[in-house]
């Protein structure tokens, strides 16, 4: 979508509207707009004759001029969007006409409590996939006018469901009001962004765009992935069109499966043929990076599993392709929606329960004999900690959150010399906030690790492989808690593909960007760089 131009207006008591004003304006920013911030309602004056594409107002009390109003009404009527935030509904409330398009007056709130907003099964661009969520904030209730009036988002208050989102007609244009936004820490919440941006492209007359036609390149090998993809993509409302495997038995398993898809044997073929408009690469690692090259050079997107490549170089060359074609690059981080993970996630980073995080411990460790094949071969794989390194490095920055500073590893090569994997790894990854994360994959540990231990300044996390809930122990000024268990909930790793489509089909933002997951390959070839000099290495992109 081209950059728009978007008027917010704000002001008004009970809240901090500069604050507000100013994280308004760099979301939208940041999300290819151009909004103009102001709280001179005289700006509604020559709304109809200005260049926005759609008026944001999020204000509270007060009353508009007839001139103002009338500005306002006409710009909407023209054709254009509205979009209306919390107080809103409580704003310019003696302006009869404004109410008449707004469609709802404020009646009063609760205090701030927590509780549920779920999609009420109205099947519309704003809510798809969007889950039910929590909101920790006031709750509106509304006097809602009769007529064209669509919610998709309501809270149950006292036995009623209040509408929490909604959309309507104004003539020729489009209101969108969402009753959520108290203060910044309403908006801070990614669900909110979500909702609020795909409002905002709603109410300028955006539509979805049609699902992608899509095939996978190594439909067979590892745990049937071929099949758990296009399953996963077609669930996200992707077209399987196309799966090539060099097997031929497995290519027309892919056909037995996926009926109507075409099947091929050979990349070169398939890329000469196919439709389809994005390819997912599920190769041994050393293969990612030629693949996927070949893929956005075709003029396709191109998705690979992690992951990404083997080197730093490789992923130069991927994310370049994708830049010189202006196409999709991503990397299968579906793990980022384990369900420990978003546990974790939730109480570091949102809640921020442990405080400053200023030690990660993190591995996974074994005594058993490697395989045959790419998880032991160094060529293949990358190395030993390629394979669940990729995991545990990519969720270890998320949590971490802060530049990296150098590296240093260790490796031993004691026991398996079938093989051309390293026995063990050992990384101390330094970070320049002071943090330090600690990491270890070992085939040769005859007793186990936990597979996090972490620790903040104001409480900490213990957590075990195979297990179903984690420790967690806070304190605050000084006295400790009793540590409690957090149970797991479930994981939602198809959300990753609903990401992909949601990115394409609306324009919401990349969760796993080409970025995000090439910084888990520099921090691995960081380690091995380190672990052969014996010296601390640089991490390739930190500042």
């Amino acid at each position: 979508m081209p950059q728009q131009s978007i008027l917010i207006i704000t002001g008004g008591q009970y809240h901090d509207f500069p604050a507000m004003a100013a994280f308004l304006k760099e979301l939208l920013t940041r999300h290819g707009f151009q909004p103009h911030t102001t709280e001179d309602r005289d700006a509604l004056i020559s709304l109809p004759d200005s260049n926005y594409a759609a008026i944001l107002v999020c204000t509270q009390g007060g009353t508009l001029t007839d001139a103002q109003e009338a500005g306002l009404l006409k710009f909407v009527k023209s054709g254009r969007g509205f979009v209306g935030l919390h107080g809103a509904s409580a704003s310019w409330k003696e302006n009869a006409g404004y109410i008449d398009m707004l469609g709802c007056k404020f009646i009063k709130h609760g205090p701030e409590v927590e509780f549920s907003i779920e999609p009420t099964g109205v099947r519309h661009t704003i809510v798809r996939h969007i889950p039910t969520f929590q909101a920790d904030t006031e709750l509106y209730q509304l006097a809602v006018k009769a007529g064209d009036f669509t919610t998709l988002l309501h809270a149950s208050w006292q036995g009623k469901f209040e509408p929490v989102a909604y959309i309507r007609p104004y003539g020729a244009g489009r209101v969108f009001y969402f009753s959520i936004g108290h203060d910044v820490g309403d908006m801070q919440d990614t669900i909110w962004q979500t909702v609020l941006l795909r409002g905002l492209r709603w109410s300028m007359g955006f539509t979805e765009r049609p699902g992608l036609k899509v095939g996978v390149i190594g439909y067979g090998g590892a745990f049937n992935m071929g099949r758990t993809h296009l399953t996963e993509m077609q669930n996200a409302g992707f077209i399987p069109v196309a799966a090539c495997d060099i097997d031929p038995a497995r290519a027309k398993a892919a056909e037995r499966e996926f009926p109507g898809i075409q099947s091929y044997t050979s990349i070169n073929q398939m890329l000469a043929h196919t439709d389809a408009q994005l390819l997912t690469v599920i190769l041994p690692h050393n293969a990612h990076a030629n693949v996927a090259v070949d893929v956005l050079n075709s003029g396709r997107h191109c998705i690979v599993e992690k992951p990404m490549a083997t080197s730093s170089d490789e992923v130069h060359a991927m994310i370049a392709a994708a830049e010189n074609n202006r196409l999709l690059l991503s990397v299968y981080h579906n793990r980022r929606w384990d369900g420990d993970f978003l546990a974790m996630e939730d109480i570091i980073r949102h809640r921020k329960l442990l405080g400053d995080i200023f030690k990660i411990e993190t591995g996974m460790s074994c005594f058993a004999s490697p395989g045959s094949w790419w998880r032991s071969s160094k060529t293949i794989s990358g190395g030993l900690h390629y394979d669940w390194g990729a995991h545990l490095i990519f969720w270890a920055l998320l949590l971490m959150d802060a530049p990296i500073e150098s590296v240093t590893a260790t490796r031993q090569k004691r026991l398996w010399h079938h093989v051309t994997n390293d026995d063990q790894v050992d990384a101390c990854i330094r970070f320049k906030n002071g943090g330090t994360l600690d990491f270890e994959i070992s085939t040769i540990a005859s007793v186990p690790r936990p597979r996090w231990r972490i620790l903040g300044t104001r409480g900490g996390i213990l957590d075990y492989w195979n297990d179903t809930s984690f420790q967690l122990a806070v304190h605050q000024h000084g006295i400790a808690s009793e540590p409690q268990r957090v149970k797991y909930p479930p994981s939602q790793g198809y959300r990753y593909y609903e990401n992909i489509a949601d990115h394409l089909g609306l324009d919401d933002p990349l969760e796993i960007t080409a970025e995000k997951a090439g910084r888990v390959v520099h921090v691995l070839h960081a380690i091995d760089k380190a672990a052969q000099s014996g010296k601390a290495e640089s991490v390739c992109g930190e500042a």
